[in-house]
């Protein structure tokens, strides 16, 4: 992570990383997606992440898709290497520490034109949140739960889906109710554009939300959630991940679903090229 990334992760809560995944790894997991899409469940009625906003409502809800690390051989594949990707270590150990691990189990969003927003939310301000956090001490970034969202299909300017404000993740204040709901303040609202293949990275401390899908192809954007090695916000984790996650599993691939402890005992951690060196 150069310096002029720390910058822009430091000013505006996220950073999108280019060209991360190249089109056959793309192809390998539209492929697997697409074995599987009997199994993506759209969020309607109580489900719907829209709210009262008008601004955000739909004609059907975002499709929601999990279970990838355990699919069978082999479509889990592609996202078993996501885990510990050695073009996206180097931006976790600054963002996390070393040691970090993956929190939540992966899921997939998807959104079909006329698919609804979801109401904005972040933890900033005006309370501390000790899981999602962002904090600047001693020259160094100190975050919570991050995000990870792999680019599986453009996203171009009007399209929809990803929306941040940028620099809340060091707000004070709380935000307005209106300008969650699309309703006010749009002109410090950003909508992320970005390829297929390209990797935002973002803390779950900057508020963000999601606008309707407008475009005629599908949104695919896949959610991997990293906490520091220390620190457990879901409950997901070894030795309680299922087995037919860990089979075939890279050292490095196992070294980010280790539960949750310091890292001064003996944890494991990989360094800038993804390769375990304790």
């Amino acid at each position: 992570m150069n310096e002029e990334e720390k910058y822009l992760f430091d000013l505006n809560g996220y950073l999108v990383v280019k060209a991360v995944l190249a089109s056959d790894e793309i192809d390998l997991c539209n492929q697997s997606i697409d074995q599987h899409g009997e199994q993506i469940r759209e969020r309607i009625d109580e489900l719907s992440l829209s709210g009262d906003s008008e601004s955000l409502k739909g004609v059907t809800g975002r499709g929601d898709l999990g279970g990838m690390l355990g699919w069978e051989k082999p479509w889990s594949q592609p996202f078993q290497e996501l885990l510990a990707h050695p073009k996206i270590v180097p931006y976790l150990n600054e963002i996390l520490g070393v040691g970090f691990r993956m929190d939540h189990n992966p899921g997939l969003i998807t959104m079909r034109k006329g698919a609804e927003g979801h109401v904005f939310h972040g933890s900033s301000g005006p309370g501390f949140d000790p899981n999602q956090y962002y904090i600047f001490k001693n020259g160094k970034m100190h975050c919570g739960l991050t995000v990870v969202a792999w680019q599986l299909s453009d996203v171009n300017p009007n399209d929809g889906g990803l929306c941040l404000i940028p620099g809340s993740h060091k707000c004070n204040f709380p935000c307005p109710q209106p300008m969650k709901h699309y309703q006010k303040h749009q002109e410090h609202i950003r909508q992320i554009t970005c390829k297929a293949g390209d990797v935002v990275i973002f803390t779950e401390a900057v508020t963000h939300g999601t606008l309707p899908w407008k475009a005629n192809h599908h949104r695919r954007s896949l959610l991997f959630r990293y906490s520091p090695g220390n620190l457990a916000y879901a409950g997901s984790y070894h030795p309680s991940w299922p087995e037919s996650y860990l089979q075939d599993l890279t050292v490095e691939q196992l070294s980010v679903l280790e539960p949750p402890y310091h890292t001064r005992l003996n944890r494991p951690i990989l360094d800038n090229q993804g390769k375990k060196i304790s």
